[in-house]
């Protein structure tokens, strides 16, 4: 099973992460969105209940397509079913000045006509000959976007950089 799956309803694109949310499908993730967004979609729904946990890249990847977001009236990006460790990680960068994020005890429920089975798995992978790089390329927009985000991610980040340049 992907990590990434999606559906569709009316104007608002769900996307559901399964497992990790980390630099291993930020790629993917963020492709897939910048495609959403070319075909006219501006509202996404993140859905983080069968997400264990997210790391900094993916966290930032998020950060960089609400960024982008921006640029569109009434676009926006919402985050729910976050569990109580996934929110704290979250807020401790800023996440939650940039975007709402919904915890799990709230219970998001699916749209009346928008059920599990109106999921699909994400198709979008990257070339084996490019991976290499557009993660290198994730590893530092996505920290870079949390840095931008709270200055004081920074320090915290310092190592992701020099590993980065090191390469």
């Amino acid at each position: 099973m992907k990590p990434i799956s999606i559906a569709r309803f009316d104007q608002d694109i769900w996307i559901r992460i399964t497992g990790r949310g980390n630099f291993k499908c930020s790629v993917a993730f963020k492709q897939l969105i910048i495609e959403m967004i070319t075909k006219g979609y501006y509202h996404y729904i993140i859905d983080l209940r069968e997400c264990g946990q997210l790391d900094s890249t993916f966290m930032g990847t998020m950060i960089g397509i609400a960024q982008r977001l921006r640029q569109y009236h009434q676009a926006w990006l919402r985050v729910v079913n976050v569990s109580p460790s996934n929110q704290e990680t979250m807020e401790n960068l800023g996440l939650d000045q940039f975007f709402l994020i919904q915890p799990l005890s709230l219970k998001e429920e699916l749209p009346p006509d928008l059920n599990t089975s109106c999921f699909q798995e994400s198709s979008i992978s990257i070339p084996l000959a490019e991976e290499k790089v557009k993660l290198q390329e994730a590893l530092v927009s996505a920290h870079q976007a949390l840095v931008d985000l709270n200055k004081s991610n920074a320090e915290k980040f310092k190592n992701v950089f020099e590993l980065c340049l090191q390469r």
